[in-house]
């Protein structure tokens, strides 16, 4: 059984690049937890990035020193892949989370996705300079500035901010774009979003 054990503890040493890459990358965006087996995978491919940037580093190196350092050796130590999966992880958020590379994609007519997990995240991307309309399931809705909100429509929390409750007439006629001075604010709500029924996106006026 002692060969077993040491042989999971080299699997995990040699995975721990990747499980880096893997755990940043989750708790940075909003994507949700995928199966053991797919995190594994995921886990292997980018530790097979991280030694093969560590290869190029190393080489870099080795001809600017002009000499072949006998300490760095494959798989390649913490102090050097650690921090390599690091960066990598959070070039990858970033990436993702701004949706980069699918929004050159979507010029060049590759494709019409987005590098979002879901339409409800997209859609507050999108939508980062605007009010918002929370249509309740008692049927009352409150309108305010989102300053938090949750990840995926299943759970979490509204956080509003400035906001205030309206009837179904000011809803439809809109009446608060055009006069929010006649409107009472208060400093913040937090509203469960199985609550929400809908959500509507307001532009405010210049």
């Amino acid at each position: 059984m002692n060969w077993i054990a040491e042989d999971a503890v080299s699997l995990l040493m040699f995975l721990a690049p990747g499980l880096i890459v893997v755990g940043i990358f989750r708790s940075l965006t909003s994507y949700p937890p995928s199966s053991v087996f797919d995190q594994v995978v995921q886990a292997l491919i980018f530790t097979i990035i991280v030694q093969t940037v560590c290869g190029g580093i190393v080489e870099l190196f080795e001809r600017i020193a002009g000499e072949s350092d006998a300490s760095w050796t494959t798989p390649y130590p913490p102090h050097l892949s650690f921090p390599i999966a690091a960066t990598l992880a959070v070039l990858l958020a970033a990436t993702y989370g701004n949706d980069a590379i699918h929004r050159r994609l979507r010029r060049l007519r590759i494709t019409r996705e987005t590098s979002f997990p879901s339409e409800w995240y997209s859609a507050f991307h999108r939508h980062q300079n605007c009010y918002v309309v929370l249509h309740l399931v008692d049927e009352r809705f409150v309108y305010g500035w989102p300053v938090e909100w949750p990840g995926q429509p299943e759970k979490g929390h509204f956080r509003l901010s400035e906001y205030t409750w309206l009837t179904r007439d000011e809803v439809d006629s809109a009446l608060i774009l055009c006069h929010p001075e006649q409107y009472p604010y208060r400093e913040s709500i937090l509203i469960p979003v199985s609550e929400v029924v809908m959500v509507e996106f307001v532009r405010s006026l210049p």
